[in-house]
């Protein structure tokens, strides 16, 4: 986690940007947002996801395990009075949400079926999630394992996991962005489903 907390002052990239921003708009066009809805974006970072989307919905609540990256998104995000911060991980939630998107986070957390079952827990009925992550890939994404729980996802694995803690209406939206790097390309999914 140090590792991120180090990495927040630069965060920012246009690759990153354009990235969250991609996501933003594939979350758009499959999910229904609204003005009652409440967010949680856990593994915020420095907020990419949330401000393409802030200004659709009643209020987004980041959660991060990197002071650094939250302080950023508090600079970032001063002028939104519907953005809410917290130093927390997924599992020290206690409220319910409408909607929980992550991106680029599920590879670093180790029990995928602990993760499904907090995350529909943590969704108000009828509520969504929205998780951008890898495709599966060969280990080359990465420069060092540590801290890398997944070689991304296959549908397969996606479906039957979170099927198995009780969402319906699963769905794995492929090939949602192709990061470029080492001459290679890693397309990203996005899966949702719904509590």
């Amino acid at each position: 986690m140090n590792d991120f907390n180090e990495r927040a002052k630069n965060w920012d990239t246009n690759s990153k940007i354009e990235r969250s921003n991609t996501i933003a708009k594939s979350i758009k066009n499959n999910i229904k947002l609204d003005k009652n809805m409440s967010i949680l974006d856990f593994g915020c970072g420095t907020g990419l996801l949330i401000f393409p989307l802030i200004k659709e919905v009643k209020t987004v609540h980041g959660i991060d395990l990197a002071p650094n990256m939250l302080d950023v998104l508090k600079e970032k995000g001063k002028n939104h009075k519907n953005l809410t911060t917290e130093l927390k991980g997924i599992y020290e939630i206690t409220e319910t949400f409408d909607l929980i998107m992550s991106s680029m986070v599920m590879h670093h957390i180790e029990d995928i079926n602990k993760l499904a079952k907090k995350l529909y827990d943590s969704l108000n009925l009828g509520g969504i999630i929205a998780i951008a992550d890898l495709m599966k890939e060969d280990g080359s994404f990465h420069d060092s394992l540590d801290g890398i729980y997944a070689l991304g996802f296959s549908n397969e694995l996606l479906k039957k996991i979170f099927k198995g803690v009780g969402f319906k209406e699963i769905k794995v939206v492929e090939n949602i962005f192709i990061i470029e790097k080492k001459k290679k390309k890693y397309p990203l999914f996005l899966l949702i489903a719904k509590r």
